[in-house]
């Protein structure tokens, strides 16, 4: 028997289900995003917000990445979790607090 792929809309519900609150932030081409007046690093190790034909580094740029926006969500534990566009949970050794 196969199991049944769960619908982004289904995933969405899940994870909002479940926090005290959530909110969608913009991913520059540094891989940095703001939330709650905090500045976070996505490493780059995550393919899906891996920056292609990067400013500086090519001469005809693109700055190209399959995902632009990370859902940030606050459990009910109070405790930060990252998820891509897809609903697919970032590991958090993959995202730092910057200083």
């Amino acid at each position: 028997m196969t199991k049944k792929k769960i619908t982004n809309l289904e995933k969405s519900t899940i994870i909002t289900e479940s926090a005290k609150s959530t909110k969608w932030c913009y991913v520059n081409t540094n891989n940095e995003f703001e939330y709650d007046g905090d500045l976070f690093y996505i490493y780059e190790t995550v393919k899906e917000y891996k920056v292609y034909n990067k400013a500086g580094e090519v001469e005809d740029f693109t700055n190209e990445a399959y995902m632009d926006k990370v859902l940030v969500v606050v459990g009910l534990n109070d405790i930060l979790s990252f998820y891509n566009q897809s609903y697919d949970l970032i590991d958090t050794y993959n995202v730092l607090k910057m200083l």
